[in-house]
């Protein structure tokens, strides 16, 4: 409601302009292998890269969805995005927070506006399904999965 309020190209679309489209189990199994997948790619890159690669790819996605349906608004998120990987760039907290809001802005493009992907409809939702678990990983501190299986020998404060 409070985007349908402040949002005047929400306003303005009739409810025959935008069918949200359906969102099927298996899409939402496909979004969870692409977040393993993703996870999987990304624990072969050593630090700091790890963390500069990642701070890059979320300034790069706040602006998928440009020009995608929901006008000046899409500039506004695509700062605050920026913004977010700027403080990626030394805090991980900061790529799963960004994570999160693309979440969001995953949602509203399956509702209102056009998807990520133009030749599958239920793209944004499953991008809604699959970047929590990335931003799970970032709060963890995007630990390598290689590590997973060894034993600590020693402890670190």
């Amino acid at each position: 409601m409070f985007l349908i309020i402040f949002v005047p190209e929400i306003q303005s679309m009739e409810a025959s302009a935008h069918v949200v489209p359906d969102f099927t189990l298996l899409s939402s199994i496909v979004a969870v292998l692409i977040a393993i997948a993703f996870i999987v790619v990304m624990s072969f890159v050593r630090e700091p890269a790890r963390q500069k690669i990642n701070a890059i790819i979320i300034a790069g996605a706040g602006s998928v969805y440009w020009n995608s349906g929901l006008g000046v608004w899409e500039f506004l998120f695509g700062s605050i995005m920026l913004f977010v990987a700027f403080k990626g760039l030394k805090h991980y907290y900061f790529i799963g927070i960004g994570w999160l809001l693309h979440t969001g802005w995953d949602i509203m493009h399956h509702l209102f506006a056009t998807p990520i992907v133009y030749l599958e409809p239920s793209s944004s939702a499953g991008c809604a399904v699959c970047d929590p678990i990335l931003a799970l990983w970032f709060f963890l501190g995007a630990p390598t999965i290689w590590n997973l299986h060894k034993k600590q020998t020693s402890i670190t404060l």
